[in-house]
C-alpha cells in the first residue's frame, strides 16, 4: 500500500502549491491572500459570528488554483460523467491526502492522534459523497477512525452561508478529537459550519484539513499575483506543511 500511495502521489509534486507561511498578507486561518489585517473578510465574519465554536485550525494540502489542474482535478473527481475518470482522479487525491495526514496528523492535532475522523458533508446531497468513500474506505489512515457523523439541520443555510445550525451532529463527542476533512475551501462556511456542529455535541478539539484551497487569480490581481510568488517561492514537499513552516506549530488564528 505504501508503494501504492507513493506512486500515485509523486505526480501531484510537479504542481501543488502549497499556501505561503502565515504573516503579513496571509489569512492566519484559511491561508488566503489579504491585503491588510490579520484575517481575510469572511474569517473574520466568521470569527465575529461564532468565535468559540470554529475549527481549532485550519490546513489546506495545497491551493487550488482556479483554471490549474489541482483545481480541476477536485471538481472532475466528483462531478465527471466518466466513472474510469472518477475513479481514477479520485485515486489520485486519495494518495494525496493519506501522504500527507501519514506525515502531519500529529501537526494538526498539536501532538498525538484525532479520536475521530469525519468529512463535511455535500452541499447537493451526494449520498455518498465521494470524499467520504476516500476517507472512509481508502485511505488506511482514517478508514477505522471514520465516522459519518454530520448531516443537513432542519434550516439548511443557503449558499455559502455560515450558521451554527446549518448541520448536526448524529452523535456525542464529549472531549473527543475531531479531524474535519473537505475536498475544497473557497469561504469556509461550510466547513466552519460543519466544525460548529461538532463543538456543539462535545468535541474537545476540531481541526479541518483540506485538500484544496480555492485560490481566483482574477480576484484582486496585483495582490493575487504578489501571493502566488510566494507560494511558488518554495517547491511542494511532502515533508512540510502550513503549520510546520510556523515556528510555534500553530498559527495565531
Amino acid at each position: 500500500m505504501v508503494n501504492t500511495v507513493t506512486r500515485l502521489s509523486e505526480p501531484y509534486e510537479n504542481f501543488l502549491l502549497r499556501p505561503p507561511s502565515a504573516g503579513p498578507g496571509v489569512c492566519a486561518t484559511c491561508w488566503r491572500d489579504v491585503a491588510s489585517g490579520t484575517h481575510c473578510d469572511r474569517c473574520r465574519e466568521h470569527v465575529a459570528a461564532a468565535p468559540h465554536l470554529l475549527a481549532d485550525v485550519v490546513v489546506p494540502i495545497a491551493l487550488a488554483v482556479s483554471g490549474k489542474q489541482f483545481a480541476d482535478e477536485l471538481g472532475q473527481y466528483k462531478n465527471s460523467r466518466r466513472h474510469d475518470v472518477r475513479r481514477r482522479l479520485g485515486l489520485g487525491l486519495a494518495a494525496v491526502a493519506e501522504r500527507f495526514t501519514a506525515t502531519h496528523e500529529t501537526c494538526l492535532a498539536g501532538a498525538g492522534r484525532f479520536d475521530i475522523v469525519t468529512t463535511v458533508p455535500s452541499a447537493r446531497g451526494r449520498a455518498p459523497h465521494p470524499l467520504a468513500t476516500i476517507v472512509g474506505r481508502t485511505m488506511s489512515t482514517t478508514r477505522e477512525r471514520y465516522r459519518a457523523l454530520l448531516e443537513p439541520g432542519s434550516r439548511t443555510a443557503a449558499g455559502r452561508t455560515f450558521a451554527v445550525d446549518r448541520f448536526t451532529c448524529s452523535e456525542p463527542l464529549s472531549g473527543r478529537r475531531v479531524l474535519l476533512v473537505d475536498d475544497t475551501w473557497t469561504t469556509g462556511a461550510s466547513a466552519q459550519s460543519a466544525a460548529a456542529a461538532l463543538r456543539l455535541a462535545g468535541a474537545s478539539t476540531v481541526a479541518t484539513l483540506v485538500l484544496g484551497r480555492r485560490f481566483d487569480v482574477e480576484f484582486q490581481p496585483e495582490l493575487s499575483a504578489r501571493y502566488l510568488a510566494r507560494a511558488g517561492a518554495r517547491r511542494f514537499d511532502w515533508e512540510t506543511c502550513c503549520l510546520c513552516q510556523e515556528p510555534s506549530g500553530w498559527p495565531n488564528a
